[in-house]
């Protein structure tokens, strides 16, 4: 399986694999869903700090990001395992740099670019913690990427994953309230075929190259989320990638991809399918010197193909 980086589109690369199997026999493709029954409402955060005359909170300071990803066809994509949950926090020197640049501002599509925030990291200390609304407490550990110094949850289960629920960050004796609120999944996303589970058959859903390519999802509407989605493209055995779409719109439901963004690529090439809900939280918080952000997302991916 040949290897190479693979855009998960959450702000950094991933080296992963992609990959087609190809077999003949009765198709035994299923479908992902949230398997959550509870749907929990809350209105947005108010800013919990306030800013003086002789400090500015107005640079970013902190980074807290949680989500959950799922991927019907995990072999596809060179994972482990289907459900992938990411709770990280991260703590830096004041800039005005954004987390989430890499986001559309606006409804359309463009081409993706990745972004970072550069300011160099800060040491935390060893106890940083996320309490939600239901009191779970969730310890992050300090750890290292690419950034410098880190903290993160690595042994979160989906089952633990608190859909809708607000979460306060706890950095030793300093706590900033409603930093980041999680989103719910979906029950259903079409085209159903991206999401064929056994690679014998997946990357059957098509990309046309000359007409609009709709795809819809539901539930929909979460409070203060909009959703965007991304269309990965790589040559016909995934050994070489060649770009991605990101389009944006409000979380309505439905969004169609034109297919005048495919036209430079041949046909057969495979893609991967990105339906991302997301919300994002910018809020000043006195004790910690500045604004914090906050960023959670929910993704399915799936598979499909160059028409």
């Amino acid at each position: 399986m040949i290897k190479y980086f693979f855009m998960f589109l959450i702000g950094c690369t991933t080296d992963v694999s992609i990959s087609k199997t190809y077999k003949n026999s009765e198709d035994t493709s299923n479908l992902i869903k949230d398997s959550s029954t509870q749907i929990e409402t809350a209105e947005d955060p108010k800013d919990t700090g306030e800013s003086t005359l002789n400090q500015d909170l107005s640079n970013t300071v902190a980074y807290v990001e949680m989500g959950l990803m799922q991927a019907s066809c995990p072999y596809c994509m060179g994972l482990q395992q289907e459900i992938n949950i990411t709770v990280k926090a991260r703590f830096h020197q004041p800039t005005t740099g954004e987390h989430t640049s890499w986001l559309p501002s606006q409804n359309g599509c463009r081409d993706y670019y990745s972004s970072s925030v550069t300011s160099p990291n800060t040491n935390a200390g060893g106890t940083v913690s996320l309490v939600n609304d239901f009191g779970d407490n969730v310890q992050l550990q300090q750890s290292i990427d690419q950034t410098g110094v880190i903290y993160e949850s690595n042994f979160f289960l989906e089952s633990n994953f608190r859909r809708n629920s607000y979460h306060t960050l706890k950095v030793n004796n300093k706590t900033a309230q409603n930093v980041i609120q999680t989103l719910r999944g979906f029950d259903y996303v079409e085209p159903y075929t991206m999401l064929y589970v056994d690679p014998s058959y997946a990357f059957q859903a098509p990309i046309n190259r000359y007409g609009n390519n709709l795809f819809t999802w539901g539930p929909s509407g979460d409070n203060n989320s909009f959703f965007t989605i991304h269309v990965s493209v790589y040559s016909y055995d995934g050994s070489q990638y060649y770009g991605t779409v990101i389009c944006r719109s409000e979380d309505v439901g439905s969004m169609s991809i034109p297919g005048t963004y495919f036209q430079q690529y041949q046909q057969g090439s495979l893609v991967s399918i990105h339906l991302m809900r997301h919300r994002v939280f910018k809020n000043e918080y006195e004790d910690f010197g500045g604004t914090i952000e906050g960023y959670s997302w929910w993704e399915v991916i799936g598979t499909g193909y160059i028409q």
